[in-house]
């Protein structure tokens, strides 16, 4: 059996040895050293602080305050009074780093031993070791860093194997952990005279190098980094056994709290957890403070379905539902006069089920502020939406594409309830802007100021230069409402038969003349008629209060269309009246016309005679026996002969009418 310790007995009568005093000393050593480094982990117990004080010559000192620790060993380390770090530990420095540049210097303590007074006169032997029957148990102050675990602590020995006390566990099982806190009590603890090595880090000083060199004050950087430094020992415990029902945890640099309590744990301080805090069938519950009672619950509780695997996490804010009771949720801004903390809210929810984001103040279930809402999170912004209430034109609620506070405003509804697509401030109660416009199913409305149309499967593009047609398999039509031309107009196209995308004008009013055209692209007209059989087919009377005019006449149930021409011709061959023809006297009496436009065929020619003047009245001087005849009539020309009462020819007035086919 392996032997950790021997443990003197003592008995009347026994003679006692040296090394029986001996070893019940070094058996008290062992068994403090156990209990330090079994219970605890190794470090600073207290004090052992860097204070930093006033030198001579406006010189700065610091000093080890007084203080106790143990190293890895076990060994004790008491400093009992204030210790002056001197000069000529930082020597090293002033050859080494750059001149007048600070360097920060870890500070180190360590376990030191000493041979103390000689035996009294009289007592002394000439046994090996009687030289001095004291050991004086020191510290040692050491500077500069210690890279690696091996500069700054020897291994321990376990069981003949010397290892690195954090690996003293896997020394005999390779799955074991590593032992992090490096306190192993069952190592063979080092013998008097050991120089077994292990510092204790106390934290950081700053030099200044030179010749000398100097300590100057640290900054609060290195104030932090100091405090980080130092290794304080810890407790070792599978349990905590609470006397009096409540454990308390409390920083021994602070005053107690005079508050009391029945809970079984007490932390005086802040809380920290590197890892998951569970809690099992209990709620975390939130008071103001230690005299609250009845408390109102503000609580945060899980709640398990017992017939499933529901379960629900349940945040309970007050005891009310009228609005009174808050969850607020947003940033420390600072502190008011009391010195208690202010937060600014940016996310709110009140104990009647209202929530306000961005607004410490819901007025709804849902309320959000001016930013509004985000949707998408989409590295390509354009790929997202927001929506805002803004004043990027008009005050409105306006979506966007993009994320927040960028993208383009797609639409806009003003606090007057005015809708704009594409536009900011719009003015009418829907507003689109774009040339693109409006669709529903095939009909579009689409187009600027410039050049706008209300179309059947086709609209304009984006750009208002050409069109589109979405469905080039079937026809167009669209109705033009501009000013293209510098004048209004109003215009009908619609694509022509077997070319879907070729517009034919149909209709179109011309708005400062008024005048109107249809059908100079072909077709029909019919009034009364769907189906005309003319250019016009007008089924029923046709009433005008002005002149009508015609190229041509059909007659009736004739399917040979007509034209007419008529005129007066004086007796010297001139014209008179009527157009579309030419006069020419060809001698006494006779006289040639000329059609301006030949007919087509036979026409027929009605001739009157006037007597002397077409103005003149002649009263009872009219011969009635004057007379004209047709002596020639050809599609082209007629000749027309006048002659007296006696019947010889003679010059002569006349009218006449030619009928024939176009």
């Amino acid at each position: 059996m392996t032997e950790v310790e021997e443990r003197p007995r003592f008995y009347e009568g026994q003679y006692l040895e040296a090394a029986d005093l001996m070893a019940s000393v070094d058996y008290a050593r062992a068994a403090r050293s156990r209990m330090l480094l079994g219970a605890h982990r190794w470090g600073i117990a207290l004090g052992l602080d860097l204070r930093e004080v006033p030198g001579p010559n406006s010189s700065l000192d610091v000093v080890l305050q007084p203080g106790y620790a143990w190293d890895g060993f076990g060994r004790p380390v008491v400093v009992p009074e204030p210790v002056k770090l001197s000069a000529g530990l930082f020597a090293s420095y002033d050859g080494t780093a750059a001149p007048g540049v600070p360097v920060e210097v870890p500070v180190w303590l360590s376990y030191s031993e000493a041979r103390g007074r000689p035996p009294r006169p009289g007592f002394e032997s000439c046994e090996p070791g009687s030289a001095f029957s004291r050991v004086l148990e020191r510290f040692v102050v050491e500077v500069g860093p210690r890279p690696g675990l091996s500069s700054r602590r020897d291994p321990v020995e376990v069981a003949g194997r010397t290892v690195d006390a954090s690996q003293v566990l896997r020394a005999f099982d390779p799955s074991a952990p590593e032992l992090a806190d490096a306190s192993v009590p069952h190592q063979t603890l080092p013998a008097e005279d050991d120089p077994a090595h292990w510092l204790i880090p106390v934290g950081v000083v700053t030099y200044h190098p030179g010749s000398p060199g100097s300590l100057v004050a640290r900054d609060a950087a290195t104030l932090t980094r100091h405090a980080h430094a130092r290794q304080y020992c810890g407790v070792v415990a599978g349990s905590i056994e609470a006397t009096g029902g409540v454990v308390r945890v409390h920083d021994r640099a602070q005053p107690y709290s005079t508050a009391r309590t029945s809970e079984l744990l007490c932390v005086e301080g802040e809380i920290r957890a590197d890892g998951d805090v569970r809690l099992f069938g209990s709620r975390v519950d939130l008071v103001a403070s230690h005299a609250e009672d009845p408390r109102v619950p503000v609580q945060v509780l899980r709640r398990d379905d017992p017939a499933g695997p529901n379960a629900s996490l349940t945040l309970v804010i007050g005891d009310r539902s009228d609005g009174s009771n808050r969850l607020v949720v947003g940033p420390r801004t600072g502190v008011d006069a009391a010195g208690v903390d202010v937060h600014e809210p940016r996310l709110v929810v009140t104990d009647d089920g209202r929530v306000g984001i961005g607004t410490g103040e819901p007025l709804a279930l849902l309320h959000l502020a001016e930013q509004g809402l985000q949707v998408g999170a989409s590295g390509v912004p354009t790929d997202n939406f927001h929506i805002a209430s803004d004043t990027g034109g008009a005050r409105a609620l306006r979506f966007y594409n993009g994320d927040v506070g960028a993208g383009t405003p797609l639409m806009s509804l003003t606090a007057a309830g005015r809708l704009g697509l594409g536009e900011t401030s719009p003015t009418n109660q829907l507003h689109v802007a774009g040339a693109l416009g409006l669709r529903q199913n095939a009909l579009y409305l689409s187009g600027d100021a410039r050049w706008s149309s209300v179309t059947f499967n086709a609209h304009h593009d984006a750009a208002n230069t050409a069109w589109e047609f979405p469905d080039p398999a079937t026809p167009a039509a669209t109705i033009e409402m501009d000013a293209i031309g510098g004048f209004p107009r109003v215009e009908v196209f619609t694509t022509a038969a077997g070319d879907n995308r070729a517009w034919q004008s149909r209709l179109r009013v011309h708005g400062h003349t008024g005048d109107v055209a249809m059908g100079h692209n072909g077709g029909s007209v019919g009034i009364g008629t769907a189906t005309p059989t003319a250019r016009l087919d007008v089924r029923g009377d046709v009433v005008a209060s002005g002149d009508i005019r015609l190229a041509g006449l059909a007659a009736v149930a004739s399917a040979t269309s007509v034209r007419v021409v008529w005129g007066a011709v004086r007796q010297d061959g001139t014209v008179a009246a009527g157009g579309g023809f030419a006069a020419v006297r060809q001698g006494p009496g006779r006289y040639a016309i000329s059609f301006a436009a030949p007919f087509t065929g036979q026409p027929t020619l009605i001739v009157t005679r006037v007597h002397e003047q077409l103005t003149a009245d002649a009263g009872a001087a009219v011969r009635p026996g004057q007379t004209a005849v047709l002596d020639l009539v050809l599609p082209e020309r007629a000749i027309v002969a006048t002659a007296d009462a006696a019947g010889a020819l003679t010059d002569g007035t006349f009218t006449f009418v030619a009928i024939g086919p176009r």
